[in-house]
């Protein structure tokens, strides 16, 4: 008697879980929620190739805003982007007086090629939906005040993650960032923007 109210009572436990898990998939989307997202796309400065990214997520949150925490290299420095909402980072990465630093975060991109495509490119946002995260100003910097926008975009326009960001959050800015890991006599064929976008 034991073992079959036992077997009843797992039954019904499980029955009830099924349940909540139907109940979870199906919404008004018929899809679980995406979750609060934001993906780096890695773009060279000089040849406009895209060469990965991270797909980073973080506690809920509607808003999105980047800010920075930035040491002059007077030899070493760093850069660290912060999403401010939920006070976590979403780049960081040293900077090098007459060397050259590294991306510290995320501690890995993912290769260009794990990044699935689609066939009808994305359409490009107007200027004005760009946002430039710098520390630098744009009169004093010829890669600043001169920026190709249309150039940085066809390098990522045909990726379905674009795709899939912009759908979810068509009234969004993207971000560009320009990682200089070496200044001073840097190199800027070791520069690349990052385009940033909040799903």
């Amino acid at each position: 008697m034991e073992k079959s109210l036992l077997l009843l009572c797992f039954l019904a436990f499980f029955t009830a879980c099924s349940d909540d898990s139907e109940n979870q998939a199906v919404g008004d989307d018929n899809q679980l929620p995406v979750g609060n997202k934001v993906v780096l796309l890695k773009v060279d400065l000089l040849t406009n190739t895209f060469e990965g990214g991270k797909e980073l997520t973080f506690p809920e949150d509607d808003a999105f805003t980047l800010v920075y925490d930035y040491n002059p290299p007077g030899d070493f420095g760093d850069i660290t982007l912060i999403y401010e909402e939920v006070s976590q980072p979403v780049f960081a990465g040293g900077i090098v007086w007459a060397g050259m630093g590294e991306m510290t975060y995320p501690e890995s991109i993912d290769a260009a090629e794990t990044f699935s495509t689609i066939n009808n490119p994305v359409s490009q946002p107007d200027e004005s939906d760009f946002v430039l995260v710098s520390v630098d100003e744009p009169a004093t910097s010829p890669f600043l005040s001169e920026i190709d926008y249309d150039a940085i975009w066809t390098s990522v326009n045909n990726l379905a993650v674009v795709k899939e960001y912009r759908h979810s959050n068509p009234e969004s800015k993207v971000s560009l960032f320009l990682y200089t890991p070496s200044v001073g006599v840097g190199d800027p064929a070791d520069w690349d923007w990052f385009v940033i976008l909040k799903n």
